[in-house]
């Protein structure tokens, strides 16, 4: 294996045959951050560079010939003897499945699988796969990228997203994302619309011939856009109120704020915020219509 590898290496310098001989194909992959691994269809390791004990956590000072867990991976320290018992239990179906796309020797993929250190920590790695010859799909090179620090960073964006998403549920508000014309086309509404408007989400999202604009009282259409507009073009966020027709008929008094979504070059693209009711009791002398609002 190592005959091979030294081959490899030497093959990739051959441009720099002067100093070729100064390189070996073990302290090039010595030197990389990621683990490199070679392993059989069983997952068996037969090679393992110095990345890997960084990973699992294993020095090589702790490697011991007896131990029926651990082996000597080309003098290299200790690894597991199959790189499916470092897997977290529920990641070993997943090198299965990996092992498959390698035996059929489908285009490889980026799968993500947690490797057990000797601390008993998981640590979160990216790994990639390599059939090492065109005759046959195994021996696999495999490289893993530790990304524990993403995932962990991932996982708190999406705890953050959860907190948010229930929050913005409990609110008796709308919150909402619009594109920019006169209809204020819906691209995100929050659960507070059915309230507010007696519609639920899907209905102002899914639904092309209703659209929040047609709900704005009359009067107030054309006052809404100017402010909105003057907003926009000045970059600054924008505080409204001003009367919709409730899906019953009933006209609502709200008050909205918000702020423009703009391209690169400045360009408005689009108006999120939140949007409220006021007062449901007093309307200013403005007659509730009685005619449902129309959804077809």
């Amino acid at each position: 294996m190592m005959r091979f590898l030294e081959q490899f290496a030497s093959a990739s310098i051959a441009s720099t045959a002067s100093t070729a001989s100064h390189f070996n194909a073990q302290a090039i992959l010595d030197g990389l951050s990621d683990a490199v691994l070679v392993v059989d269809a069983d997952s068996t390791l037969l090679y393992a560079s110095r990345g890997w004990q960084a990973l699992s956590g294993r020095e090589s000072g702790d490697a011991r010939e007896d131990t029926p867990t651990a082996t000597r991976a080309d003098g290299h320290g200790t690894a597991a003897q199959r790189l499916r018992d470092a897997l977290h239990p529920a990641d070993q179906s997943r090198w299965d499945l990996l092992a498959r796309h390698v035996s059929r020797r489908e285009r490889p993929d980026c799968w993500r699988l947690r490797i057990l250190g000797a601390d008993h920590h998981y640590r979160w790695c990216e790994v990639r796969s390599q059939s090492l010859s065109l005759a046959s799909p195994w021996p696999a090179t495999l490289t893993l990228h530790d990304i524990s620090e993403r995932v962990q960073q991932e996982q708190i964006d999406a705890a953050n997203l959860r907190s948010l998403t229930r929050l913005i549920k409990g609110l008796p508000a709308m919150v909402y994302r619009a594109r920019n014309n006169r209809h204020w086309s819906m691209e995100y509404i929050s659960d507070g619309c059915l309230a507010i408007t007696g519609l639920s989400p899907q209905q102002l999202l899914d639904h092309p011939s209703l659209t929040y604009g047609e709900m704005i009282h009359p009067e107030d259409a054309d006052r809404v856009w100017d402010q909105v507009q003057a907003a926009l073009e000045a970059r600054t966020p924008f505080t409204l109120a001003y009367r919709i027709r409730h899906r019953d008929g009933e006209v609502i008094r709200v008050q909205e704020k918000g702020h423009g979504i703009y391209s690169p070059d400045g360009t408005p693209l689009a108006v999120e915020g939140i949007i409220f009711a006021v007062d449901t009791s007093d309307i200013s002398g403005v007659p509730p219509s009685t005619e449902p609002l129309n959804e077809t």
